[in-house]
């Protein structure tokens, strides 16, 4: 049935939204106010195709919203019974915790649009193109002008990506690893990646010039960028995606030949053999590094004041809060702590007892962030000693203010509790498990290779998402998760 001008002029106001989402993106637009605008574009487009749906299954989604609604009430009364020996309990805000309610249903209101939209996968494969293409472009742009952040820094990197061939040794990884104009760089790799796999069948399918120039800008980034998100999963897109399409030239009965990869094989090649210069290897040795001469002057330290820290767990209740605190002061900068956890996060001062406990613990430890992100959590967690916690969660807000934990569903288990996450996440593994379900009811029928590919790339996303955090509580990232969910329901 051929669109109305109104159904046009929606699809066409989609897919602009879309294609510059990159621009909401840049270091310079990522705020709130940005945050804001995504939101209520997306909430009116919306409401519009809501109104206009007749269907039953629309219930589905006033139901879903309806439990939600139950549930932040429940999260809220339980947030309100919070004890902590931080004199301001970590500023729970009721209007802050709505808000990231409404930002964590955003990509599913949005996979409601686009299905609802009936984009064709052809257009929403141009869509991929123009983003890789703006994204991947800036990233390269500004790393040859040396203009680029750094990867793992804000600051502008020193050397663009010639000066890894030379004079490299007075360079560090957070000289070279480049983000472009971008905020976050695990979210960038994260989303280049994510329709990496699309971009190589489509160089696959038709070996045209700019297809060819779309993988080359998607892969180059994704070097540039450097981090481990992206150098490790270049390799596993590469792996799955072409044995994807091998498998399914074999059930479609074609002939394959060796000639029909000479793009992926090339691509690849040149990958594997620039990968030894990559700054992300620099930075393991350096880290590497670091934590042995800080085991190894942990050792003198232990050896030289045997007498102060020896069995200090047993001395803690004989110790006066006062000298506790003095302990901590005098040993934590020796000890590796982060200052913004000991100083900022969880302040000493209030529980000296917990940061004794962690400055006596082995530099593997002591060093991790994410050890210490979660521990200072778990204190705060077994101080409320609530035990609707572990339901309902402690909220967004104080977990926010205290640190946040750099993996998701961990993050979301503390904020949001074990019903929190199943309510917000319940949609995304319902539409997998409805898109299974389709696929063995019609024998596999309505199996294609860019429905393998959205799936097996949508579990990938969940592996980063677990190990690297700031993925599926950030619109930087979903909006463009939507579309790869859409993908999975597209031939």
């Amino acid at each position: 049935m051929e669109k109305n001008k109104i159904e046009k002029f929606m699809e066409y106001f989609i897919i602009i939204f879309l294609v510059i989402q990159p621009i909401f993106d840049l270091k310079v637009f990522y705020n709130s106010i940005s945050t804001l605008i995504r939101t209520i574009i997306i909430g009116i487009i919306f409401l519009i195709y809501f109104v206009k749906d007749k269907s039953k299954k629309k219930n589905i989604l006033i139901t879903y919203v309806s439990v939600i609604v139950l549930y932040i009430i429940a999260h809220h009364i339980n947030a309100t019974n919070f004890t902590s020996v931080i004199p301001n309990n970590f500023n729970y805000s009721l209007v802050k915790e709505i808000t990231y309610f409404i930002k964590m249903i955003i990509p599913i209101l949005l996979i409601y649009i686009l299905i609802k939209s009936n984009i064709q996968n052809e257009k929403i494969d141009k869509i991929i193109k123009v983003i890789v293409l703006t994204i991947g472009l800036i990233i390269i742009i500004t790393n040859l002008l040396g203009i680029s952040y750094g990867s793992y820094s804000d600051d502008i990197i020193k050397g663009n990506f010639f000066k890894w061939f030379n004079n490299v040794e007075k360079y560090t990884y957070k000289d070279l690893a480049s983000k472009g104009l971008f905020e976050y760089a695990n979210q960038i790799s994260a989303i280049l990646l994510m329709f990496l796999p699309f971009i190589i069948y489509e160089s696959f399918k038709k070996k045209s010039v700019t297809n060819i120039a779309v993988l080359l800008i998607d892969i180059i980034a994704l070097i540039l960028l450097s981090t481990r998100v992206a150098v490790i999963g270049v390799v596993l897109v590469f792996i799955y995606t072409t044995f994807i399409i091998c498998i399914m030239k074999k059930n479609n009965a074609d002939k394959k030949k060796i000639k029909d990869f000479y793009c992926i094989i090339i691509i690849a090649i040149i990958y594997v053999l620039i990968l030894p210069l990559n700054p992300m290897f620099n930075r393991i040795y350096e880290m590497n590094n670091q934590q042995d001469l800080t085991v190894q002057v942990d050792s003198n330290n232990i050896i030289n004041n045997v007498d102060d820290i020896e069995n200090t767990e047993e001395k803690n209740d004989n110790i006066e809060k006062d000298s506790k605190i003095n302990y901590i002061e005098e040993n934590y900068r020796n000890k590796n702590i982060h200052e913004q956890f000991i100083l900022n996060s969880y302040p000493y001062q209030y529980d000296p007892d917990f940061w004794i406990s962690i400055l006596n613990q082995d530099i593997y430890n002591r060093t991790d962030y994410r050890y210490i992100e979660k521990a200072m959590i778990k204190r705060v967690v077994e101080i409320n000693n609530n035990k609707f916690d572990k339901l309902l969660g402690i909220t967004h807000t104080r977990l926010q203010n205290i640190f946040n934990i750099e993996q998701d569903f961990i993050e979301q288990y503390y904020a949001l509790g074990i019903v929190g996450c199943v309510i917000i996440f319940f949609p995304y593994f319902a539409l997998i498990f409805l898109y299974i379900y389709k696929v063995i009811k019609s024998k596999f029928k309505v199996c294609s290779t860019s429905n393998l590919l959205s799936i097996i790339t949508i579990a990938m996303i969940f592996g980063i998402a677990y190990n690297s955090g700031n993925l599926l509580n950030s619109l930087s990232f979903t909006i463009y998760f939507a579309i790869l969910y859409y993908k999975l329901y597209t031939t």
